[in-house]
C-alpha cells in the first residue's frame, strides 16, 4: 500500500467514525497534511462532506481496472436486407397479441421476399417459440444464424441454439385459401345482416378473413364499413375490419415476387 493509499484509508476511518457518531459529539479530527480543505467551511458538518467528497474521489481515483472479460465473436453476416420499417411494425403488433391469426402470413411473405426482421423483435421471436414448437421452426427460418448466436450470447433467455421439434404434421402457416374468395366475402356480409356475427363467432370469422385472396380484401373492407350497425355485432365488426386494414397493409409491406411463369 503506498503512502497516499495509506494516509486515504486512515482520513476515511476517521471522517466515517465522525460520519456515524455525528459532527456535534464528534468532531472530525483535523486533516492530515495534504487533506486540509482548500476554503473553510461554514460548520463541522459541511466540513466533513468536502472533506469526505476529496477523499472518495482520490480513492476511487487509484483503484485498478479490473481485469477485461472475454469478448464473444460478433454476429455472424447475412446478406439479406432487412424489412421495411411499416413490415416491423406490424411484426411488433402481431407479436403483441394483436391480429395475431396473421403471424403466419406475415412470416410466409418475409420468407418468400427474402427479408430477414429487425434485430430488436429477434428476442421476442425466440422466447414465442419455447411456447409453439411449429413457430419456433418458422421464425428461426426467416431469423438466421442470428438465432442460435443469440442463444449463445444471452443463455439467461433460456432458449436453445437449434429450434424446438414440433408435432408430426404441426406446421406454422397461413390458413389455406379459400376456393372461392367472393363467396366468403358474400358470406361474412351475409352474416353481419342477419345478426348472427356474434363475439362466439367472431374466431371463425377472423380465419375467414386471413385466408381470403389478396384482391379481395379491398371489398371486405368496404362491405364491412357498410355493415349495419347493431349492439350483437358491431365488436365483431370493428375487429374484423381492423383485421382486414391490417392485412392491406401487411400485404402493401410484404410484397411477395411474383412466380416466373413456364
Amino acid at each position: 500500500m503506498s503512502d497516499v493509499a495509506g494516509s486515504a484509508a486512515i482520513e476515511w476511518a476517521h471522517l466515517v467514525t465522525a460520519a456515524v457518531l455525528g459532527t456535534d459529539r464528534h468532531p472530525p479530527q483535523p486533516a492530515a497534511p495534504g487533506w486540509e480543505p482548500l476554503t473553510p467551511a461554514p460548520d463541522g458538518a459541511v466540513e466533513l462532506l468536502n472533506r469526505a467528497a476529496a477523499v472518495a474521489t482520490a480513492r476511487r481515483a487509484g483503484v485498478r481496472p479490473a481485469p477485461t472479460s472475454l469478448r464473444i465473436e460478433p454476429a455472424p453476416d447475412d446478406a439479406r436486407p432487412m424489412c421495411s420499417p411499416a413490415a416491423a411494425r406490424i411484426l411488433q403488433t402481431l407479436l403483441g397479441g394483436e391480429h395475431a391469426v396473421l403471424l403466419p402470413e406475415w412470416l410466409a411473405r418475409a420468407t418468400a421476399a427474402g427479408v430477414k426482421p429487425p434485430p430488436h423483435l429477434v428476442p421476442t421471436m425466440l422466447l414465442r417459440g419455447r411456447r409453439n414448437a411449429a413457430f419456433d421452426v418458422a421464425a428461426r427460418k426467416i431469423i438466421g444464424p442470428l438465432a442460435a448466436w443469440l442463444a449463445e450470447a444471452m443463455p439467461e433467455l433460456g432458449v436453445k441454439p437449434s429450434a424446438a421439434t414440433p408435432a408430426p404434421g404441426d406446421v406454422f402457416a397461413p390458413p389455406p385459401a379459400p376456393p372461392d374468395s367472393a363467396a366468403i366475402v358474400t358470406a361474412i356480409v351475409e352474416i353481419f345482416l342477419d345478426r348472427s356475427a356474434t363475439w362466439a363467432a367472431a374466431p371463425q370469422l377472423r380465419l375467414a378473413v386471413a385466408s381470403i385472396a389478396e384482391p379481395w380484401l379491398p371489398a371486405l373492407v368496404l362491405e364491412l364499413n357498410r355493415a349495419p350497425f347493431h349492439a350483437t355485432t358491431e365488436r365483431t365488426r370493428v375487429d374484423l375490419l381492423a383485421l382486414a386494414q391490417l392485412r392491406q397493409a401487411m400485404v402493401a409491406a410484404l410484397p411477395v415476387p411474383e412466380q416466373p411463369k413456364l
